[in-house]
């Protein structure tokens, strides 16, 4: 038995090794090409095989390596390690299980937050006790097949808390092991980040009524009045999305801005942008990863009107900043060029006593910052 170790972790080693295609990027924010390495604490209900009714409990700990070669497919190797004291047992103090296993894990697309998975796959139980006639150590082995589930939560790009319960099957009866713990994600595509939605505001605003000011009656002139010259009306400001040409930021001072979205093109009570702006947004992504443009850094400041607390505009002001840096950083420009901040409804250009002006004053500004 025990000379199927070798082989096993043969396995496991050639299973694991990177390959060239999980080092191709992906380009769904998934987490596919990487390598992903966890600690978990376990505990364990131990086979009849080598233990009694009165005596199956244990404790211990599993360490964790998985080669993630899809987005929703994975393969994992395991070794687990538990201690049980199995007092007043036919196996006396102190009994060790170690537990090698290879599994395939099938699993929702890591470019979530909340990825549940299930996995399948086999290994060996190897168990060292006391025999209580000899008062020596024994050794003992046996195969197993390994199935299970489990929740992956990411708390950021890169790192996850898990739980799962699995079963190790074997002759004599299942043991059972239900683990937590925490995993990261190392290797694979360079500057590789998830796609998040950007959160949605809290509460909903409603937007309150116009109120359009009484127009004073017209009068007509009289035909002994010469007619009085008519002006034509100024032209209305362009509240198209504006663009500064990245020959021209290239050579202006830290604090410019490159790209203003007004409120034509962002939602009252959403913190994303309309889809009307998204090719500005490209616009500037083509200048920003040109040779010219890789080195600027930039920051997205969300601005919004003054109805609600200002606590609640401080954070959808920032959710409409972290909506456009997600987009960006989706779109190839690194994070660590990006800064966010929220004015909130602190900045105003327009009165917020009218409809217009409260548009004008939901906004997105983006600034060069170098």
């Amino acid at each position: 038995m025990m000379g199927r170790w070798p082989i096993l972790l043969s396995l496991l080693v050639v299973s694991l090794a990177p390959s060239a295609h999980a080092q191709v990027a992906s380009s769904d924010g998934s987490l596919a090409g990487t390598r992903e390495v966890g600690l978990l604490a376990t505990a364990r209900l131990l086979s009849t095989n080598y233990s009694v009714d009165d005596g199956r409990s244990g404790f211990g700990g599993t360490f964790v390596m998985a080669s993630h070669f899809r987005s929703h497919f994975a393969v994992q190797g395991g070794l687990g390690v538990a201690y049980s004291r199995q007092e007043g047992t036919y196996y006396r103090p102190p009994l060790f299980t170690f537990t090698p296993t290879l599994s395939l894990i099938l699993q929702g697309s890591t470019a979530s937050d909340f990825q549940p998975y299930a996995l399948l796959g086999a290994g060996y139980e190897f168990v060292r006790f006391t025999h209580p006639r000899c008062d020596c150590e024994q050794s003992k082995s046996l195969g197993i097949g390994n199935a299970g589930v489990g929740i992956r939560k990411m708390f950021s790009d890169r790192r996850a808390l898990r739980f799962e319960v699995t079963s190790q099957i074997g002759p004599g009866g299942p043991a059972f092991s239900v683990s937590t713990g925490a995993s990261v994600f190392v290797g694979g595509p360079r500057g590789i980040v998830r796609k998040t939605l950007p959160r949605p505001p809290e509460r909903v605003r409603p937007e309150p009524p116009v109120i359009t000011p009484a127009q004073p009656p017209r009068t007509v002139p009289s035909t002994t009045t010469p007619p009085t010259s008519v002006q034509p009306p100024s032209p209305a400001p362009s509240t198209a999305p504006r663009v500064v040409n990245l020959p021209t930021y290239l050579n202006v001072p830290a604090g410019t801005v490159i790209l203003t979205i007004d409120g034509t093109k962002v939602d009252f009570n959403k913190p994303t942008w309309r889809d009307d702006a998204e090719p500005f947004l490209d616009e500037l992504v083509v200048d920003l990863t040109s040779d010219a443009g890789e080195r600027i850094k930039i920051s997205v400041e969300g601005h919004t009107d003054n109805i609600g607390a200002d606590a609640a505009n401080i954070t959808i002001g920032l959710d409409r900043a972290r909506a456009i840096r997600e987009y960006l950083i989706g779109q190839g420009i690194s994070a660590e060029r990006i800064e966010i901040r929220s004015a909130g409804e602190g900045a105003p250009v327009a009165p917020n006593t009218t409809a217009l002006g409260r548009q004008q004053n939901r906004r997105i500004v983006i600034r060069r910052e170098n």
